[in-house]
């Protein structure tokens, strides 16, 4: 007789066999897949950011017999300019000369000094040691940069300023060596070769040297069209093919200080776009870096007293019940778009706080304080009025104490910013702090991101500290511990890996995050701890700048740089995170079992 009973029990369990082995390799197909799309995320970058750092070349080619110079070596002095240079002997200052005469008059200098004709004119100028003679002289594009050399093999770089002394030493390639003969600036950049004894040298004016070779026979002709030098020797014409579509770009004018044009001092700036299509081009990634963990500590700051308080309170305090329909609510805020609150930061929260910049400032100082004093009043109330107001429900009374406290400080700020700032708060931190105030500051940054962040930490932190045995608290209180002692000395170690989790899990958030950055900032690249100044973060000037940077060109090439630095970060951080996590977790099983 037949079993079907038993037959139909089989089938089931084949069944979830083969349906337990298809969920596994589902999820094991998603995760590879996950891994694989980071990977290629990684690749991709590595990739689009590797021509940044590869080497100029200079190779010569056979130029095409009806290739025409369409640059000279050096541009033409103006016509009745010998004359006029003559009369004025540099008496009238440079900035009521025209930028073309000015630059001129510099070349003009150097070949009378070659010449021997008026060498004292060369004295005027500052630019070389008494024992050496100008070499040669070449003006960069936009006519506020000349690079000089001298006899003695030395090359700087010096900037047009518009008042004394007029030419600033701003950077020195080199300062002995093989005496320079001629100098040539593509057009178009701020790249120029270097003729010496030694060969020929390609240099960018920030980077410095890029190239150096051999210098083939014959003389320079001018430049192609393309920018790339003819040469004429052994009876034929070449080309000298220059490839060095990034040559500004090293990891010293990413990382550090450096002389721009219209600066007095070297500067950590990054300024992709000028005024004019002559403007030096500004790619300093420090400035964002700054504006990135600035924006992530203040968001940081804010959030994590708040959520691991709201944690330990909702995981140690809060009635069961109550809790159960607390904490779904506070996980749905994680829910808000990130545009909404950068929306409601800039156009709500960063007006409201400039007009009551004295209320907004007192009200960091004094909420804390707030509740510091309530729960001191609470300690020290008799015991049938502490049952009245439960610990549990501390949430429900304190916000009518924090609300009175609130209406106290915006009440009272024009008071006393009359009575102790002279009624200008914001003028008085400018004159005596050096404090600039913008509406849209990393103090918005921080409030509007810190909320933004309160969620997934508490959310993490509190699933950490419910996860603590009951037995432990429980035990601790047995042997005489105050509930005080028994989350700071037990329950707050045992948690203490997930807690952190929880917290770098936040960091990653505010690092990465974009939206709200952009708008509730002014964008500005500032390198400043004051909080009510703006700032940019990598994720928002990626936001703001890729969509209109050219495919292939520096500037889309150092966008995808800082992508592949902030994933980087993130990366490495999170990894971090999760070792000391494990790390934290034995050490705390460790300590469980040998008590």
């Amino acid at each position: 007789m037949i079993d079907f009973s038993s037959l139909a029990v089989r089938r089931r369990q084949r069944w979830r066999q083969v349906r337990d082995r298809l969920a596994t390799l589902l999820i094991s197909a998603c995760g590879i897949g996950v891994i694989v799309a980071v990977l290629a995320i990684g690749v991709f970058l590595v990739m689009a950011a590797w021509p940044l750092f590869s080497a100029p070349r200079v190779t010569a080619e056979s130029a095409s017999p009806g290739v025409e110079v369409a640059y000279p070596l050096q541009a033409p002095l103006p016509a009745g300019l010998e004359a006029w240079l003559r009369e004025q002997r540099l008496e009238r200052p440079p900035r009521a000369l025209d930028e073309r005469l000015w630059l001129a008059e510099a070349h003009r200098l150097a070949r009378i000094d070659l010449a021997g004709e008026a060498p004292t004119l060369v004295a005027r100028l500052p630019v070389v040691a008494p024992e050496r003679r100008i070499s040669a002289v070449a003006s960069l594009a936009g006519g506020r940069s000349l690079i000089i050399a001298d006899d003695a093999g030395g090359l700087r770089r010096w900037l047009v300023e518009e008042r004394p002394p007029w030419l600033r030493l701003a950077k020195t390639y080199r300062d002995r060596g093989t005496p320079i003969e001629a100098l040539w600036v593509r057009p178009g950049s701020r790249q120029f070769l270097v003729r010496d004894a030694a060969g020929l040298s390609l240099y960018d004016a920030l980077a410095g040297e890029r190239w150096r070779g051999e210098l083939p026979a014959g003389e320079a002709l001018g430049f192609d069209g393309e920018g790339h030098l003819l040469w004429r020797g052994e009876g034929v014409v070449r080309r000298l093919a220059i490839e060095a579509p990034h040559a500004e770009i090293d990891w010293r004018t990413l990382w550090l200080p450096q002389p721009y044009e219209g600066h007095a001092a070297p500067q950590q700036r990054w300024q992709s776009a000028g005024e004019g299509s002559l403007d030096e081009p500004k790619y300093g990634l420090t400035p964002l870096a700054w504006g990135t963990l600035k924006a992530a500590a203040y968001a940081l700051l804010f959030a994590v007293p708040l959520a691991l308080g709201a944690a330990v309170f909702s995981a140690c305090y809060l009635p069961r019940r109550l809790r159960h329909r607390l904490k779904p609510t506070l996980e749905l805020m994680e829910a808000l778009p990130g545009v909404v609150i950068g929306f409601i930061a800039g156009l709500v929260l960063a007006p409201f706080v400039e007009r009551h910049l004295a209320g907004s400032l007192a009200l960091i100082v004094l909420l804390p304080l707030a509740m510091l004093l309530a729960g001191g009043l609470w300690a020290w109330l008799p015991t049938a009025l502490r049952r009245h107001l439960p610990l549990g429900w501390a949430g429900l009374w304190l916000m009518p104490w924090l609300a009175l406290w609130v209406a106290l400080a915006l009440w009272a700020s024009p008071w006393l910013e009359a009575a102790w700032f002279g009624g200008d708060l914001r003028g008085w931190l400018a004159a005596s702090l050096g404090l600039d105030v913008e509406q849209r500051n990393a103090l918005i940054v921080g409030l509007a991101m810190g909320f933004a962040v309160i969620p997934s930490i508490f959310a993490l932190a509190e699933d950490a500290l419910s996860g603590v045995p009951a037995s432990l608290g429980e035990g601790a209180q047995a042997l005489g511990a105050t509930r005080w002692q028994t989350l700071w000395k037990v329950l707050l170690p045992a948690a203490g890996p997930g807690v952190f989790s929880a917290v770098m899990i936040g960091a990653g958030r505010a690092v990465g995050e974009t939206m709200i950055v952009l708008m509730a900032t002014g964008n500005t690249a500032l390198m400043s701890v004051n909080p009510l100044e703006g700032l940019r973060s990598f994720a928002a000037n990626l936001a703001i700048e890729l969509p209109e940077a050219v495919p292939g060109g520096t500037h889309y090439r150092v966008l995808l740089l800082s992508a592949l630095l902030l994933f980087l970060f993130t990366f490495v951080v999170n990894t971090l995170a999760e070792l000391v996590r494990r790390r934290l977790k034995r050490r705390y099983r460790r300590l469980g079992a040998g008590r």
